[in-house]
Order: C-alpha cells, then structure tokens, then sequence
C-alpha cells in the first residue's frame, strides 16, 4: 500500500471544521457554503431539505459536473429527496447527504484522489 502526504493546496480546500465553523480556501465560514470547481460561494438561504436539483446545477453545463456532490447537513444529518437523488444519478453524479464533520472528510479525501467534487455545506 502506497502511502502519500496529502497537502492543502487547492483554493478550496478545507483545512478545519468545529460545529458551527468551516475553515475554507483559507478562511473562516460561519455560513452555508458552496465549493464547486476552484470556487467558494456563499448559499442561498435554505435548509437541505429545501434543496432543488437546478439548486446543484444553476450555473453548470453538462460538460462540467462533478462526480458527486455532497451535502453536508449541518451538526445531524437531513436527507434529500430521493427524486432529487434519483435526477442527479441519471445526469451522472452521486449525491450523498451527511453530517458536515462528515461531509469534510469525505471531500478531503475525494480531492486528494484528484476526484472531480462539489460540497454543499452548512456549518
């Protein structure tokens, strides 16, 4: 087995997160969050469950969506629609839903395989 140091280096890359805070893109988050590509965007104010699938893909053409994108839902996990889930999966991208201490590790470890991944994340 191979093992590599991963380093922080990409614009987006998280490098803490405590209930309430993410540290992004070298930065300190205390609101909902968006990563996609090499970017960092405030949300628009809505819960999860809230969420629309043109929410993920306002701004994207189909040349440019990730392999998944993860929503972090906060200190508990919420789910999204299934139809919602279902909808991505037939455009090609896995949506997954987890608590954010979750969904931090997950990126992190997506983007350190040079994974192509988006994160929705609330503090």
């Amino acid at each position: 087995m191979l093992i590599e140091e991963n380093t922080a280096k990409a614009p987006t890359a998280i490098t803490a997160y405590r209930h309430g805070v993410i540290e992004a893109g070298g930065k300190i988050w205390t609101q909902p969050i968006v990563l996609k590509s090499d970017t960092i965007i405030l949300m628009v104010d809505k819960r999860p469950s809230e969420l629309h699938l043109s929410d993920f893909f306002q701004t994207a053409s189909e040349e440019d969506l990730p392999e998944v994108i993860i929503v972090g839902t906060g200190e508990k996990q919420e789910f999204i629609h299934p139809k919602i889930i279902a909808e991505a999966a037939s455009r090609g991208v896995g949506l997954e839903c987890m608590n954010t201490a979750s969904a931090c590790r997950t990126l992190v470890l997506l983007q350190g395989e040079g994974r192509s991944v988006w994160a929705w994340l609330w503090p």
